[in-house]
């Protein structure tokens, strides 16, 4: 009798000891399980920056540049600049850029984008040539796939718009370039 009643106590003990020490331990669970659900990135929470530099080709030519952008959830306004490496000459494109983002929160965000801005041809092997400005268009899209909280890789494809004046017939020329980049993107909220 003795031992049944040790062990009926003992198991009431266990019992309010695991009453007592569960609480805590679901609270603990509910706090994970929500932070598990919250968003790695999430661009509602106001304005946020972006630097960007890149690499990447145009045509046979390499590129590289930087992008400065200013979030407001999903629409992003971006300045962007870059050097396209030729072989005759240099071309400069400079451009304002308003960015759809498709997705405001998580991990990957793609998006559209279109632009304006000029594109500057600096003659690289020539004495006397002019550099040739003017104005173009861009349209593309992209994504940029966050890692942490504050940096993710970007991956971009763009066409680039312009005309210039031919000069055997001095008439408008409307030239297309394709680019495609690649880069890091630092979010400073």
């Amino acid at each position: 009798m003795e031992d049944s009643a040790l062990t009926y106590r003992s198991r009431i003990l266990v019992i309010a000891l695991t009453l007592a020490i569960a609480p805590p331990l679901w609270a603990e669970q509910e706090k994970a399980a929500k932070e598990a659900e919250k968003p790695l990135v999430d661009l509602t929470k106001g304005v946020s920056f972006e630097i960007s530099p890149h690499t990447g080709f145009m045509g046979g030519s390499g590129t590289f540049g930087i992008r400065l952008a200013m979030n407001y959830g999903t629409f992003t306004f971006e300045l962007a600049g870059e050097q396209v490496i030729g072989k005759t000459a240099d071309l400069y494109p400079l451009s304002v850029n308003a960015v759809l983002n498709l997705s405001t929160s998580g991990q990957l965000i793609p998006y559209g984008t279109v632009g304006a801005g000029l594109m500057l041809t600096v003659p690289s092997n020539t004495i006397g040539d002019e550099t040739v400005s003017t104005l173009g268009l861009t349209f593309g899209g992209g994504a940029r796939y966050y890692l942490t909280d504050v940096f993710g890789l970007r991956l971009e494809g763009k066409q680039y718009i312009t005309s210039v004046k031919a000069d055997q017939d001095q008439q408008d020329e409307l030239l297309f370039f394709q680019e495609v980049s690649f880069g890091v993107t630092f979010l400073l909220q």
